[in-house]
């Protein structure tokens, strides 16, 4: 442990809160890098460096090799002295003070050791969290270990929530829970696999707009995170409603989406789609009577077309792709296109 000059400097300023005199603090060699007096910054203090020699209290009685009248005692911390502090003016007058001083000084060093102590653990255990989270390597025994130091059981199934929202609010997190913000719109959590986290997560956004996207719970945690933010993309640009995107239900979206495939045709057959208008109306058609599972009722309706318009439109769709989306395989092999066009377009 060192004693900065910001950290010399406030021990001076308060000790002079107490006393009625001029307090130097010095360095390990000396020099003084802390005082009431501006103009001694950075000045050699000779009797400082009588104290650090002799490992005791040193009287200046007479103004002498740049130093002062006064009483120099040194700081120990650990055993080791790592500075003094002198008191300016007539040692007979000062010396009561000096035990008072070094006690101050000794506590206002100790709990500046312990913040920055407790920061720097802070910090390395924030950089291990984010090794977990993108760690695509699997958890050798040195690696798991590092988890245990930070009290983090890597050997738990856990699952990735990511929330997508403009709101920055406060969760309430539980044993073995943690949070990590992405950017400022996207929020991760890392729980274990049973946590009922999604409850606290919406009684906190009550009247917020948001979307949770949901990992399925993996010993590995960066498959999780993948997950989840995939859910929410897929959501999307597919243009889903739904609040809640578990990838355990788009997992098929996203499986087609990766795959190489031979619907290149059918991808430029939706773009040229919606480059006019007539186009984009046949994409809405067929979204709906996927939607509405062929019910030609509900489609009407929910297209405000006449039955016979639709079956127009359909007819077109069949004579532009060759493809009966009143046939099975067909509607499959035309929805297919479709996802992988929305998902490849953005």
């Amino acid at each position: 442990m060192k004693i900065n000059k910001e950290l010399a400097q406030e021990i001076s300023n308060k000790v002079m809160q107490v006393i009625p005199y001029n307090v130097n603090i010095m360095d390990d060699i000396g020099r003084i890098i802390g005082s009431g007096d501006k103009n001694r910054i950075d000045n050699y203090h000779q009797g400082a460096t009588l104290a650090i020699e002799q490992g005791s209290i040193v009287s200046i009685y007479h103004t002498e090799g740049g130093a002062k009248p006064g009483v120099n005692i040194p700081i120990n911390f650990r055993n080791r002295i790592i500075g003094v502090i002198g008191i300016s003016g007539d040692p007979q007058v000062v010396s009561p003070f000096a035990e008072l001083v070094r006690v101050t000084a000794e506590l206002l060093i100790n709990q500046e050791f312990l913040f920055r102590e407790r920061r720097i653990k802070e910090q390395m255990k924030e950089e291990f969290l984010y090794q977990w989270v993108f760690r695509t390597e699997v958890y050798d025994k040195s690696f798991v270990n590092n988890g245990e130091v930070f009290g983090i059981d890597l050997t738990i199934e856990r699952k990735a929530i990511v929330v997508k929202s403009n709101a920055n609010k406060n969760i309430p997190l539980l044993d073995q829970e943690f949070i990590f913000r992405l950017n400022p719109n996207l929020t991760l959590f890392i729980v274990p696999y049973q946590s009922e986290i999604i409850k606290r997560i919406e009684k906190s956004l009550e009247n917020v707009e948001y979307k949770i996207g949901i990992g399925n719970p993996y010993t590995h945690v960066a498959t999780s995170v993948h997950e989840a933010k995939r859910a929410i993309e897929i959501a999307e640009k597919l243009g889903m409603n739904q609040i809640h995107c578990d990838y355990k239900s788009l997992k098929f979206i996203d499986y087609l989406t990766n795959k190489d495939n031979s619907l290149n045709e059918m991808k430029k057959f939706y773009q040229e789609l919606e480059e006019n208008p007539k186009g984009r109306e046949l994409i809405e058609t067929l979204i709906s009577y996927i939607t509405n599972s062929g019910d030609m009722n509900a489609i009407s309706k929910e297209l405000h077309i006449h039955r016979n318009s639709l079956a127009y439109r359909l007819q077109r769709i069949e004579i532009l792709t060759n493809k009966n989306p009143k046939k099975f395989t067909d509607l499959f092999e035309l929805f297919t296109g479709y996802v992988l066009y929305k998902m490849k377009s953005a």
